[in-house]
C-alpha cells in the first residue's frame, strides 16, 4: 500500500516551473495615440528594431493594435508614404484592420498558440494583445512559439523524470 501512496504523491505533484499563461510571457507596452504623426511612428520602429507593435489609443480609448508590418506594408502602396507619412496616424489607421486577437492574461499558452495561428494568413504572426488585469501588452508570436516549445521540453523532461521514479518505488519493476 505505500508504493500506491508514493506513486499517488508523485502523480500529483506539479512539476511545471515555467509560464504557464500568455499573462506571464514578457509584453510590451508601448502606447501610441492616434494623433501622433505616422513618421514619428515610423521612426519609432526604425530606431527599435525589435519593436514589434504599438498599442493605439484615441482619447484614452484602447483603438487597436498597429505593428510594423502592417505600418510598413501600408506605406510601402503607391503613394503611401507621400499620403500618410506627414499625416496624423489616424489617417492611416482608419483604413487599416488594426483589431488584434485579444487575450486575458489567464490564457493558457497552449491555447493562445492555437488561436493565433488559427487567424488568417494575413494576420497569423501579428502581436496577440493581452489583458492582465487593467494593463494590456503586446504579446510577439515567436514568444509564444518558444513558451510552448519550452512547455513541451519541460513536460518531456518531467514524464522521464516520472518514470524513473515510479521504477524506483516499484523497485524497477514496470510492465
Amino acid at each position: 500500500m505505500s508504493q500506491i501512496a508514493s506513486i499517488v504523491s508523485l502523480l500529483s505533484a506539479d512539476s511545471l516551473s515555467g509560464p504557464s499563461t500568455v499573462g506571464q510571457l514578457t509584453l510590451w507596452d508601448k502606447v501610441v495615440g492616434l494623433d501622433v504623426r505616422t513618421g514619428d511612428v515610423e521612426q519609432a520602429f526604425l530606431s527599435d528594431p525589435a519593436l514589434p507593435g504599438f498599442i493605439v489609443h484615441d482619447n484614452r480609448q484602447l483603438f487597436g493594435v498597429l505593428s510594423r508590418r502592417a505600418l510598413l506594408t501600408a506605406i510601402a502602396q503607391p503613394f503611401g508614404r507621400e499620403v500618410f507619412i506627414k499625416r496624423p496616424l489616424r489617417e492611416l489607421a482608419h483604413k487599416m484592420d488594426t483589431n488584434p486577437l485579444a487575450l486575458k492574461g489567464a490564457t493558457r499558452i497552449a491555447d493562445a498558440l492555437k488561436q493565433a495561428v488559427n487567424r488568417d494568413d494575413e494576420r497569423r504572426f501579428e502581436p496577440v494583445l493581452v489583458h492582465t488585469g487593467a494593463a494590456v501588452g503586446l504579446l510577439e508570436i515567436h514568444m509564444l512559439m518558444i513558451a510552448q516549445a519550452n512547455l513541451l521540453e519541460e513536460a518531456l523532461s518531467s514524464k522521464d523524470a516520472l518514470i524513473g521514479k515510479i521504477k524506483a518505488v516499484l523497485g524497477g519493476r514496470v510492465a
